[in-house]
């Protein structure tokens, strides 16, 4: 508990200061990137980053160009910011090792390029879960095994989503559901206060991914897993723990104050935990109630994950937000500009169903 206070404490006094620091008034315009290669597209995503002070660049029509192995692929336009590029047949997807290569370009403003290469894919060997409870906490106790221990330099993701629904019985005595949860959670740790002083803030590095934008403001946290979060082969973890109740608490606070959330979807899942009662007190007409939880694997690309660490950082790393250690918050893999180009090939899990019958 000492620990969680100490955290909560980090938190109140980065909230309290200010750095003073002089603007570069001789920065130009650039061109700002995202480019994400998944499954069977390259999605981009390219802004025009304008400094605070200064003129802002021209309007320009956007010249964007993308080669896998060297070979151009066509792109598209999907709405007003985004564009994607569709691995054409008769290949259809990308595949292990690909060489991703994405160059924007915009009127006067320096050309932006950066590449990447298309992780392995992930091959699970096996996945069990488990309905746990310890005094009045009900978790879901999770295990995922890989083929084999990840690497040093091996990086990973995992996304949940869980969706809830009461269940009432009709006039015909056929059950009917109603929704009082959809969205996104995160793996948790810790089961009570008595082990709270597991709590490890590495285990909860995370950051909004929508499947097209890193770090916007959805709140659909992936969280980022190295070699550290598995034992051995195997990388365990429980669904509504006690260690993610504290943990989305932090994150609110912290969200109500960026303009982009690292990760955590505190909302969500306090909601989640309450059980549908907030709906109009339609609980108590429920005769029970199923939950469903998606879950997401991932394999990241070296760019993928440091990109992602450095959003998170930027929002989360209290003692450089309060100027004690020296700040590392940008990294970037693109050329002549801003941003990153990677890459991350996924696996879905089976979903875990799980229901209660509240008329035993």
């Amino acid at each position: 508990m000492k620990r969680a206070l100490y955290i909560l404490s980090m938190l109140l006094l980065a909230a309290s200061c200010e750095i003073p620091f002089d603007l570069d008034q001789s920065i130009e315009p650039k061109i700002y990137l995202q480019a994400i290669a998944e499954g069977t597209h390259v999605q981009i995503i390219p802004l025009v980053a304008n400094p605070v002070s200064g003129a802002p660049a021209a309007d320009a029509p956007l010249d964007i160009h993308v080669e896998v192995n060297g070979e151009s692929i066509p792109v598209r336009a999907q709405d007003s910011i985004s564009y994607i590029a569709h691995i054409p047949g008769p290949r259809w997807k990308l595949e292990e090792e690909d060489e991703i290569a994405v160059t924007v370009r915009s009127g006067s403003l320096p050309p932006v390029s950066g590449s990447t290469q298309f992780p392995k894919p992930i091959v699970i060997e096996d996945f069990s879960w488990e309905p746990i409870q310890v005094d009045t906490l009900k978790a879901v106790k999770v295990s995922v095994k890989l083929d084999h221990e990840p690497g040093d330099e091996e990086y990973y993701g995992i996304r949940i989503h869980r969706q809830e629904h009461l269940i009432f019985p009709d006039d015909f005595y056929k059950q009917v559901y109603r929704s009082v949860y959809d969205g996104y959670i995160t793996p948790g740790y810790v089961l009570t206060l008595a082990d709270i002083s597991r709590l490890d803030l590495e285990n909860f590095v995370q950051v909004n991914y929508d499947g097209r934008f890193l770090g916007g403001r959805n709140s659909q946290p992936l969280t980022l897993l190295t070699k550290k979060q598995f034992k051995g082969d195997t990388y365990q973890f429980y669904l509504n723990s006690y260690d993610t109740v504290i943990l989305n608490g932090i994150r609110e606070g912290s969200e109500r104050n960026t303009e982009t959330a690292g990760g955590g979807n505190a909302k969500g899942e306090k909601d989640a935990s309450a059980g549908g009662q907030g709906q109009g007190g339609q609980k108590a007409n429920a005769i029970g109630r199923r939950t469903t939880y998606n879950i997401e694997l991932y394999r990241l690309s070296p760019e993928f994950y440091l990109f992602s660490k450095a959003l998170f950082q930027s929002n989360f790393d209290f003692l450089s937000n309060m100027g004690l250690v020296p700040a590392n918050f940008t990294w970037s893999n693109v050329e002549g500009g801003l941003g990153f180009v990677g890459a991350l090939s996924s696996s879905n899990l089976e979903p875990i169903v799980i229901t209660e019958d509240f008329q035993k």
